[in-house]
């Protein structure tokens, strides 16, 4: 089972969407680690939309590998460069999966179609409590229950949610389940006081590699 996700989020360029989707796609392709690549499709207003593609990895080390083979491998630091190249700006991150995704009883399988991720930004010190209150809700949420991630190297104090649907449908009912969930709702009082910012983006996957 992963342990880590290296999300490289890349900022489009006007015009320049499906070149990005396509060169991630081809990118990912080449690197020896299973991940997706997906765009946002619903934001933030005062934030960029991205094509990110995410790497997962069972160990440091595996990251590690992957890395080498890009920097030691001049096609593949090629490759890479020129799919930075049609992006405005590039970000990397290296998360802890500190909860993965699991399955309900009535999941029917099947890779999912649409991402949410809802990172919540902790007071200075106070990212273990947002952690511990997030953790607290997934374990007594019905069915499928979100991955959990932290970052390895990066802001100590974001806390990330990541959800998978299978649809648009999906994804609206079970924001309906959690509007009914009673330790979800006794939680955002809380999560209020520990937070300064959560922000919550919706994104299409299309790409998925095993």
């Amino acid at each position: 089972m992963p342990n880590f996700i290296m999300n490289i989020a890349r900022i489009t360029k006007p015009g320049q969407e499906g070149a990005l989707i396509a060169s991630a796609i081809e990118t990912l392709n080449g690197a020896d680690a299973p991940g997706n690549v997906s765009f946002d499709t619903s934001i933030p207003v005062v934030f960029n939309p991205t094509v990110t593609s995410a790497l997962l990895f069972d160990s440091l080390s595996d990251f590690e590998k992957v890395q080498d083979e890009v920097i030691s491998n001049p096609e593949r630091a090629a490759q890479y460069a020129s799919t930075n190249a049609l992006a405005a700006k590039v970000t990397t991150t290296l998360y802890r999966i500190i909860e993965p995704v699991e399955y309900g009883p009535d999941d029917q399988g099947g890779m999912p179609k649409y991402m949410s991720r809802r990172l919540l930004l902790a007071k200075r010190g106070e990212a273990s409590n947002v952690l511990d209150v997030v953790r607290e809700v997934r374990s007594n949420l019905p069915g499928r229950k979100p991955m959990i991630n932290m970052a390895v190297f990066g802001n100590p104090d974001v806390v990330r949610v990541v959800g998978l649907y299978r649809s648009l449908e999906e994804l609206e009912m079970e924001q309906a389940r959690m509007r009914e969930n009673e330790e979800y709702k006794a939680a955002l009082g809380p999560l209020a006081g520990l937070t300064t910012m959560v922000r919550q983006t919706l994104a299409r996957v299309v790409h998925s590699k095993q």
